[in-house]
């Protein structure tokens, strides 16, 4: 190709390049495709969002663009149903439920990820005197603000924004003897009543500044938000008056439970939602890592959040982990969800299963748990390897494997009968395990008395049977047999007794 000088000015030729990228440059070009999530403002005040739920689906998913939008649960959720989101997070039981019953969900439950629990902050004064007469009754601390706010002593800062901690504060009003209108809140807008109208840590930030007359300012909060919030000195000015719920408190233990479940926006409602990427988005929450990792924010001592994807199984014993291929192994205790109060899991199907190599799991076991939550099951190991507890997907919580650790399977041989006719020896016995062998061997071992033993017959068992009958040939004499089942990184080899026969 000639090459000529190019001059700018009249009459220059201007040569368009197009340039064609393929392989992994042009992958790297290709525009991330948006992933909306609509949530209440606790998940992103508490630090999970930016220092958990960010970073790792990012990392894991870096295919899509995340967007949080972090609202009220009644905003969140308002949002989802005009179509501005592909996921939602929510913590309102009521309107979540409604959510679901009006088809936005794409899945018929939400699935749930977390729980906390709401408490009630105020000032160190603690004006309304909520540490001496309502410690664990958060009904009878809303009462004892009511009355200190009446008294002039003491304010009460409410969300004011239909969320899920707003909508947990007039379950709580409308359990109080605290006059309430048909929204449960105080009745008539009372002076010491404040409706922020913000997020949650914007509403503590007021609650700590208390810019009002009369006395402090209490509040309620979920905890994780407040732990965030103190630990990184955001708030110093306020103490937790009232957490713990009694069960004898009006409204039970579980009134101040605090449940997080997740939903993909249904695609029927609106076809534009990115429904490959939000069923992505929960498979992440619900997640064996994430889970592992809330667990342990900010700290395994003082989590924020407790992780309830999966369902917990609690075993009455724990069984040894060297069995007797002749013994069953029995499983008994209770699988239930890890959210305290929920309706027993009724129905669920629990597996023991067992994992080899290669990485198969092969299930041995299987029960329905009863109206309890009560579960047993029993079999018999063939080999060794590490077993399991698995669930399916049951309601909102997703599948689950426990691995109850490794097992070590001991062969077990019986030698039963010894019989000389002639110059031979009929052997017969019982051998376990009895079913899935494969390579499994059985060997005689003969020797004179006070001598060593050595293998006078190996036998290939087949694949199943738990009873053997064969034929030795030895001279005459005196011996001693015994038999032994070999199957090399399957189970432990197993040795009968020895029994003596004299041969003519």
């Amino acid at each position: 190709m000639r090459r000529g000088r190019g001059r700018r000015g009249a009459g220059t030729i201007v040569i368009a390049l197009t340039l064609t990228l393929t392989g992994p440059a042009a992958a790297g070009a290709q525009q991330k495709r948006p992933l909306v999530v609509q949530s209440t403002t606790s998940v992103r005040d508490s630090g999970v969002l930016d220092q958990l739920i960010t970073p790792q689906f990012e990392k894991r998913f870096p295919q899509y663009d995340l967007k949080f939008v972090a609202v009220g649960t009644g905003q969140a959720i308002t949002n989802a149903r005009a179509g501005q989101g592909d996921v939602l997070i929510g913590h309102s039981p009521a309107l979540e439920e409604q959510f679901v019953r009006d088809g936005f969900s794409f899945e018929p439950v939400g699935r749930t990820v977390m729980w906390n629990d709401f408490v009630i902050v105020g000032p160190a004064s603690d004006p309304a005197g909520i540490l001496r007469a309502a410690r664990n009754d958060a009904v009878g601390a809303f009462e004892a603000i009511a009355a200190a706010g009446a008294a002039g002593r003491a304010n009460f800062v409410s969300r004011g924004d239909n969320s899920g901690t707003n909508t947990k504060e007039r379950d709580i009003w409308g359990l109080s003897r605290v006059a309430h209108d048909a929204r449960n809140e105080p009745a008539g807008g009372p002076p010491w009543y404040h409706k922020a109208g913000l997020g949650m840590a914007d509403t503590l930030r007021l609650t700590q500044q208390c810019p009002f007359a009369g006395g402090g300012c209490y509040t309620i909060t979920d905890r994780g938000t407040l732990q965030q919030l103190t630990s990184n000195r955001a708030i110093t000015a306020l103490q937790t008056v009232m957490d713990d719920e009694a069960a004898s408190a009006r409204g039970g233990r579980n009134l101040m439970l605090n449940v997080y479940n997740v939903y993909a926006i249904n695609p029927r409602k609106f076809p534009s939602v990115n429904l490959q990427g939000a069923l992505a988005f929960l498979d992440f929450m619900t997640s064996q890592a994430f889970q592992d990792a809330l667990a342990r924010f900010p700290s395994r001592q003082r989590p924020g959040f407790f992780p309830a994807a999966f369902p917990k199984v609690k075993l009455s014993r724990t069984p040894d982990r060297t069995v007797d291929a002749r013994d069953f192994v029995t499983l008994t205790g209770t699988v239930a969800s890890a959210v305290p109060g929920a309706d027993p899991l009724s129905g669920i199907s629990l597996r023991l299963a067992r994992l080899p190599t290669p990485v198969t799991p092969v299930v041995l076991d299987r029960d329905r748990a009863s109206s309890t939550g009560a579960v047993r099951l029993r079999s018999r190991l063939t080999r060794s390897g590490t077993l399991f507890l698995r669930t399916p997907r049951f309601r909102n919580l997703s599948p689950s494997s426990q691995s109850l650790g490794r097992f070590t399977v001991r062969a077990s041989v019986s030698l039963q009968s010894v019989r000389a006719s002639g110059g031979a020896v009929a052997l017969g016995g019982r051998i376990f395990p009895a079913t899935g062998r494969r390579r499994a061997v059985l060997q005689v071992r003969a020797r004179r008395p006070g001598g060593r033993f050595d293998v006078v017959r190996r036998v290939r068992l087949p694949r199943t049977g738990s009873r053997y009958r064969l034929r030795v040939n030895l001279p005459g004499g005196r011996w001693q047999l015994s038999t032994r089942y070999v199957d090399p990184g399957v189970v432990s080899s197993g040795v009968s007794r020895v029994r003596s026969v004299s041969v003519p």
